[in-house]
């Protein structure tokens, strides 16, 4: 039998690209290469697109390509097959700082027709899976996955400063909405045992200002105390009151890429660091925090940081909505019964005000039950999020989309 052609036209080449695009064909490449032939692309030609397509089976396109659905339609007139990825809710909703735009431009039109011309859709979870299938019947679940021998991912945690439980937030700059949810959450705990660890800083971006008495617009690259990662870091500093007065006039320096050097304090810093680096700041969390406000758009999110923490060795305190409730097994049950077996601590809504810094202290007050969360939550993503394990699934999927 010949191989498989195929083209894979990711979004990006970071972010959603490594994991839904990149990683995943980059390892049916290695593995299956008697079987496929892949390319992975991230422009397409000026000219000559017949040509270029000519020698493929499947085209494989993250989200969409152009607004007009111009290329889908040339590869369906082709006899291609095409798939169309998405992993994210294509309506942002009101609580997304990009929501005004994508509204008012309709970021969701051509993403929709993409769905609708492809011959399958794939995605990350069942529940958004259920949600296309308004736009194409035929869609397939592949999970985010991880290759545990991904140097990233292969660390191991780096020894505290002193005996304090580091709760890590590892998260972009669209989540002040769900980080809202923990306010005062940096009085609650005790802080002579627990350290927030906040990853991902970063005082990069614009600012664009409209004068309305000329109708010029200016563009600004923003001052670093105006970034969202500010808003954040007051958060888990109570608005800067947990920390030193030396440590507080090292952060406000904003000295980029310079870990915060004072790890016996009850908040750390870490800067941003790049896709093939970010999961090493798991080095230094031995607990995750995923809150999510309850919206159509996290319902529709991915489990990747679970993923993550398995493959970490780290425990996950989640909120009890959309992807957590899909194979999540809380240790601590309604009324106080300990599961033995439990996964993670899952969060409800309701008790968002309190059930946060609760867990946190009982986690830095049990460290048996810290290593039970971490160790169980290891083994059951090795065994069921691994690279290996989903890639074979797309394998045997994408032999059969041809063959029909």
């Amino acid at each position: 039998m010949a191989k498989i052609k195929m083209l894979v036209i990711p979004s990006d080449r970071s972010g959603c690209g490594k994991f839904r695009s990149v990683d995943p064909h980059v390892y049916i490449q290695e593995h299956y290469g008697d079987e496929f032939d892949i390319d992975i692309v991230y422009s397409m030609p000026n000219q000559n697109l017949e040509e270029f397509f000519k020698p493929y089976d499947i085209v494989h396109i993250h989200k969409q390509l152009d607004k007009e659905c111009k290329i889908v339609d040339l590869l369906k007139f082709l006899g291609k097959k095409v798939i169309i990825d998405v992993d994210d809710n294509f309506y942002l909703g009101n609580d997304h700082p990009m929501s005004f735009t994508a509204k008012k431009e309709k970021w969701h039109e051509p993403i929709i027709n993409h769905l609708k011309r492809a011959d399958c859709v794939t995605t990350t979870t069942p529940i958004f899976a259920d949600f296309i299938k308004k736009y194409n019947k035929n869609v397939m679940v592949f999970p985010n996955a991880v290759d545990p021998t991904e140097s990233q991912f292969a660390v191991s945690k780096n020894p505290p400063a002193d005996d304090r439980l580091r709760v890590g937030i590892i998260c972009g700059s669209s989540h002040l909405k769900d980080l809202e949810l923990l306010n005062g959450i940096a009085s609650q705990v005790d802080t002579s045992k627990v350290q927030f660890v906040l990853c991902g800083f970063d005082t990069r971006g614009n600012r664009t200002i409209y004068h309305q008495d000329t109708g010029e617009v200016e563009r600004r690259e923003i001052y670093p105390y105006e970034s969202v990662w500010c808003d954040y870091e007051k958060i888990f500093t109570n608005n800067y009151k947990n920390v030193s007065k030396e440590h507080y006039d090292f952060l406000m320096k904003y000295i980029s890429n310079v870990d915060d050097p004072f790890t016996n304090e009850p908040y750390r810093r870490m800067w941003t660091r790049d896709i093939k680096n970010y999961a090493t700041h798991y080095q230094n969390v031995d607990v995750l925090l995923a809150p999510l406000k309850e919206n159509d758009f996290n319902k529709m999110k991915s489990q990747l940081k679970e993923v993550e923490c398995g493959f970490t060795d780290t425990a996950f305190i989640a909120q009890n909505f959309g992807a957590y409730t899909i194979d999540l097994v809380p240790m601590i049950e309604k009324g106080g019964k300990v599961n033995e077996n439990g996964t993670a601590l899952l969060v409800d809504s309701s008790k968002n005000h309190k059930q946060w810094a609760k867990y946190i202290n009982k986690l830095a007050n049990d460290r048996e039950m810290l290593k039970r969360l971490q160790d169980n939550l290891s083994k059951f993503v090795r065994e069921n999020y691994s690279l290996e394990k989903i890639c074979k699934d797309r394998v045997e999927f994408y032999k059969k989309l041809v063959e029909n």
